[in-house]
């Protein structure tokens, strides 16, 4: 049966369903993708992650590792550096069996592995870079980052077509892998407003509804996203200005210990809290006084997104690619330098003192988001994309 008279099968490929923007974007895909045109199935490094109970029902998954004790040949391969080449094995022998037509793969070593296994079974692929990439490159390869740069840049040339999810990072990803500009095409966030708007009208417990200011923060607890920046705002605000306020931090990761025992040490842990992975974080964004982004560098961020789509007022650092996007250059919301506690405190201060000013421009930036990003005209752009590499492959 030929391409044009069945449905595409289309492989998602990512690391793991963990709570981060990647995956949750993966998951909007999964649920919004036309099922008369398209067959997704879904591929992972590792079978774990709190959002895997969110992936739709008719969505098969496919995995290297799950949550299984490692076998000793397992162990074997990981012991001898092999896990690369297994991986790409593995991923090649589903694209073989279930007779793919088109791999999505989405984050740095998602792209990796799948360019890896379409040396053993030819497939057309889709990549989509969602992070500027030379901090995330040069914070993955601490050593070697020429060979390492190499490799990547091979990945993308090889795709049939790189997704970026903003206009600086398609800039970015041009310039930094040195790929022709046809070959890299936007492709951006997208947010599902009606289920938005329902999920966000959920409840608070009371004990935080309440909050006189209330400032959210939320992502993966890693040193990209800028939280100790954030931390250090905080005891600035509370300890020295002597400001009244609370900070909730939505997510889960490595650093988190560490964070805490700032809090401690600084006397915050009052004024913050570490609430873990949040399966509907939309609540908080509506009822925060203040969004914050403190992130080193991103792609598109899809918590300021959502928070913004919210009707949220927004501070957010001025990363090479992303929130500027969002935020129209500062006209929509605060930008302020990444990597600067003072500016991070500077700008909270202002919009506590001026807060009608900042709730007007974020009725002009809910406005803005929700026109730009609408998933009904993103999923159309996106399947029509998948269709015109399969064709061509």
């Amino acid at each position: 049966m030929s391409i044009a008279t069945r449905r595409l099968r289309v492989l998602f490929v990512i690391g793991t369903m963990s709570g981060g923007g990647a995956e949750r974007q993966v998951i909007e895909i999964l649920r919004l993708i036309d099922r008369s045109r398209f067959e997704p199935l879904l591929y992972l490094a590792t079978r774990t992650g709190e959002l895997l109970t969110s992936v739709p029902s008719d969505v098969p998954i496919f995995a290297f590792r799950d949550d299984s004790p490692e076998t000793w040949m397992q162990k074997l391969v990981r012991r001898c550096k092999l896990s690369p080449l297994a991986r790409y094995l593995h991923l090649a022998r589903v694209l073989r069996r279930e007779r793919i037509d088109v791999i999505y793969d989405r984050t740095y070593h998602a792209t990796l592995d799948a360019a890896g296994a379409t040396w053993f079974r030819a497939t057309p692929r889709i990549s989509c870079c969602v992070v500027d990439p030379q901090p995330e490159l040069e914070m993955h390869a601490r050593r070697g980052r020429g060979l390492v740069w190499k490799i990547a840049r091979s990945a993308y040339h090889r795709a049939s077509l790189v997704l970026a999810n903003s206009t600086g990072l398609r800039e970015r990803v041009v310039e930094y892998f040195q790929l022709p500009p046809d070959h890299v095409v936007i492709s951006r966030n997208l947010l599902d407003l009606e289920r938005l708007d329902r999920l966000a009208s959920e409840p608070l417990p009371t004990e935080v509804a309440s909050e006189p200011f209330l400032l959210v923060a939320a992502g993966r607890l890693h040193a990209q996203k800028g939280y100790r920046y954030l931390l250090e705002a905080i005891d600035e605000l509370i300890n020295q200005r002597q400001r009244q306020l609370r900070l909730v931090i939505l997510g889960t990761g490595l650093l988190r210990s560490e964070l805490e025992e700032f809090a401690r040490a600084h006397g915050l842990q009052q004024h913050v809290t570490f609430a873990g992975f949040v399966a509907n974080p939309l609540p908080w964004f509506r009822r925060a006084k203040l969004f914050v982004l403190p992130s080193l560098f991103e792609g598109l961020p899809n918590s300021l997104l959502e928070a913004v789509a919210c009707g949220t007022p927004a501070l957010a650092t001025d990363c090479p690619s992303g929130p500027s996007e969002i935020l129209d250059k500062g006209r929509l919301g605060g930008l302020v330098a990444p990597a600067d506690s003072r500016a991070l405190a500077d700008a909270i201060h202002t919009a506590m003192d001026h807060y009608p000013e900042w709730q007007q421009r974020a009725t002009k930036a809910r406005e803005s988001v929700r026109q730009r990003y609408d998933a009904s005209t993103g999923i159309r752009d996106l399947e029509s994309l998948i269709e015109r590499v399969a064709v061509n492959k």
